[in-house]
């Protein structure tokens, strides 16, 4: 009998990982699950890894060809009904997937997504989730996964929804995830969020300037294929020019931050004030927007002492991606 549950786990020279995200799966209450780890042509000893646990797990092999070939690849060979990602470096705690499978089933199905802590390289805050404040309401939606990815890779959905929308993008190294959710969202399909944390997500290990750059001509590669959509609303086609013409919700956040850590006040408000215009669903850049408005140079100091504590309390350095 085939298993409800397939979770589908990236896996490219992960040994330093892989070991303990399986094993974080294997841990769950929920049972009714199989494990299919897609090894993306490693040439470490991560497969040798995941073949030593017991229990439902595959490893399955292809030619190096990026995480959304191997999405893809994990869910062709899935046997579950429902598919759930585990990347290889992210944990799960053991209520994870049953409280997720409780939020899509009490949905009546569409896509469930899960809060996690972030992991960063100096461990977890308690002010530091994947999601806080109020999520997107269904109607809500298809503006607010134009402003940014509300949908964590740690989701489930019916393993048949690729077949209707098509598979993850295999031209894009990153933001892959975001291009397949945008296009779930604009088919007609709606997320449900699990707000608990009840995992860790890495925020990644490799956070150099380089990679951030290559970040945003991803998402604006995003944007760019949204932009060629005939089925736009005029204020969703307004508002996706607006994000080409000038610069994007992310280097503006980034600009704030820069300008608050050289307390350079107004600055940082003007660049904050931009960033959530363009990106209203992000509560917390909203709350620092509207705070550091009413007076900068009276409240800079104090939200600049705040995140400058918390970056420093988790490892956060200036030049991880934003």
């Amino acid at each position: 009998m085939n298993p409800r549950v397939s979770v589908v786990m990236p896996a490219y020279q992960a040994a330093w990982s892989v070991g303990a995200a399986v094993e974080s799966v294997l841990w769950q209450t929920y049972r009714d699950l199989e494990v299919v780890v897609v090894d993306d042509g490693s040439t470490d000893a991560t497969a040798e890894i995941v073949r030593a646990h017991e229990g439902p797990v595959r490893v399955v092999h292809q030619e190096n060809a990026g995480v959304a070939a191997a999405r893809n690849r994990g869910i062709a060979e899935a046997a579950g009904e429902l598919i759930a990602f585990c990347d290889s470096d992210d944990l799960w705690f053991p209520a994870h997937l049953e409280a997720l499978v409780e939020v899509y089933d009490r949905a009546g199905g569409g896509i469930a997504t899960a809060n996690s802590y972030w992991l960063f390289p100096g461990g977890i805050h308690p002010a530091r989730t994947r999601f806080r404040g109020r999520f997107p309401t269904a109607d809500e939606q298809r503006r607010a996964i134009l402003e940014q990815n509300f949908v964590s890779t740690m989701a489930l959905f019916p393993r048949r929804l690729p077949e209707e929308i098509g598979p993850f993008p295999v031209d894009r190294r990153r933001a892959e995830d975001w291009d397949f959710w945008i296009r779930a969202i604009y088919a007609g399909h709606r997320v449900a969020l699990q707000p608990r944390p009840l995992s860790l997500y890495r925020w990644g290990a490799t956070g150099l300037s380089s990679d951030r750059d290559e970040m945003d001509d991803d998402v604006r590669a995003v944007l760019e294929t949204v932009a060629a959509r005939t089925d736009l609303s005029p204020a969703e086609r307004t508002y996706v020019e607006r994000c080409l013409n000038g610069p994007g919700a992310r280097e503006l956040g980034r600009r704030g931050d820069e300008a608050l850590r050289a307390r350079r006040y107004r600055a940082a408000a003007r660049n904050y004030r931009q960033a959530a215009a363009l990106t209203p669903s992000l509560p917390m850049l909203v709350w620092k927007a509207r705070l550091m408005s009413v007076a900068p140079w009276l409240v800079g100091p104090l939200v600049r002492r705040r995140q400058v504590r918390i970056e420093r309390g988790v490892g956060f350095g200036e030049d991880h991606v934003r």
